[in-house]
């Protein structure tokens, strides 16, 4: 019989029967009821079990039934999987398959090139993370489509006809058989490096696709200090048509912008503020009829003294991810977590 559990104290009890609607059977999570969770194992247990909304269905044991987690994200940022997806090295700018049981994010040992690295939700815990298979030499930033079919990126691969190797947007195509071959995103998206002498120009990070399938990306395209968020749509032969800018961008460096699941707001990293009180930080944008709002500071505890930036969501936007490099040398971002509802975005864009 399906049944569903929950964490109380040090023990896992059987709460009632059901199933998770929308979710879809294939873990396994062989504990049984009361089974003591040593101390040593209960955050990690918490992390793993929170992390996906968290309405994962897990195949019982010896039988085909589901469970659903019960419990809640932290009301306070916590972070995501210490010494597995967060360690010493910089982890930044996750992003999940729609299941919840892919997690894609960029990793960058010292002194070495950024690279996209794939954990993998197996048998209730978050597996050692690999390298994605089409991962090179500085590739970041990924970002899954919500029907889990395309990832977008960021890479320095060179361009196929120009060997162009600043930041472009790159795509990959999902079938049966897997990732596809990543390809240039197609259309006026990518351009190419203005000045061969500055390695900033004609950069392009950041990016983000909505449910219509169009694509919001960060782009540097003159020698000048300064980055603004833009939109560009797919047309009806597949390729993306000339960048627009959005209404909240300022004389500030805005990026990596994610849309909040609902579409009403809009989520970003930027320096913009003198007076805040770190470097990198969040901001929050509402919709309106002609655009965006003007951007609001995200209060402490999601920004902090320290930089702040690359946003997501969990697949249901139950949980924010972002980066932080709070708990260490400055750079060396972790990955953290928080229930989206502590968020309270109404409440702050009024």
């Amino acid at each position: 019989m399906p049944m569903v559990w929950e964490v109380r104290g040090d023990v896992l009890v059987t709460l009632v029967a059901g199933r998770s609607s929308g979710s879809s059977p294939g873990q396994r999570f062989c504990m049984s009821e009361g089974e003591t969770i040593d101390s040593g194992h209960r955050n990690s247990l918490w992390s793993r079990a929170l992390l996906l909304v968290l309405a994962i269905s897990i195949q019982a044991c010896g039988a085909e039934s589901s469970a659903t987690w019960t419990t809640s994200s932290p009301v306070r940022p916590s972070l995501f999987e210490p010494g597995v997806i967060s360690t010493e090295m910089r982890e930044y700018g996750i992003t999940f398959s729609p299941d919840a049981r892919e997690a894609y994010f960029t990793r960058r040992a010292r002194g070495g090139q950024a690279q996209i690295f794939v954990s993998y939700f197996r048998g209730g815990l978050w597996s050692e993370p690999v390298r994605w298979l089409f991962s090179g030499v500085h590739d970041e930033a990924p970002h899954v489509s919500s029907d889990g079919a395309s990832m977008v990126f960021v890479s320095r691969r060179p361009m196929p006809e120009s060997g162009d190797r600043s930041d472009n947007i790159w795509i990959s195509e999902r079938t049966e058989a897997g990732w596809g071959i990543p390809t240039p995103l197609s259309g006026a998206v990518n351009r190419p490096r203005l000045d061969q002498e500055d390695f900033g120009s004609g950069m392009e990070m950041g990016p983000s696709m909505l449910p219509d399938g169009s694509i919001l990306f960060w782009s540097r395209a003159d020698p000048d200090w300064g980055a603004d968020i833009y939109r560009s749509q797919v047309g009806p032969d597949g390729t993306y048509g000339h960048p627009t800018a959005l209404t909240l961008n300022s004389t500030g460096d805005e990026s990596n912008a994610v849309l909040v699941p609902g579409g009403n707001f809009l989520i970003f990293q930027a320096y913009r503020d003198a007076t805040a009180p770190g470097n990198q930080d969040l901001y929050v944008s509402r919709r309106n009829s002609y655009g965006w709002d003007a951007a609001v500071h995200l209060p402490a505890p999601f920004n902090s003294a320290f930089n702040d930036g690359y946003p997501s969501f969990s697949p249901d936007g139950s949980t924010f991810f972002f980066a932080s490099d709070r708990r260490g040398a400055s750079g060396y971002y972790d990955i953290w977590y928080v229930d989206a509802s502590s968020l309270n975005l109404d409440a702050l864009t009024r």
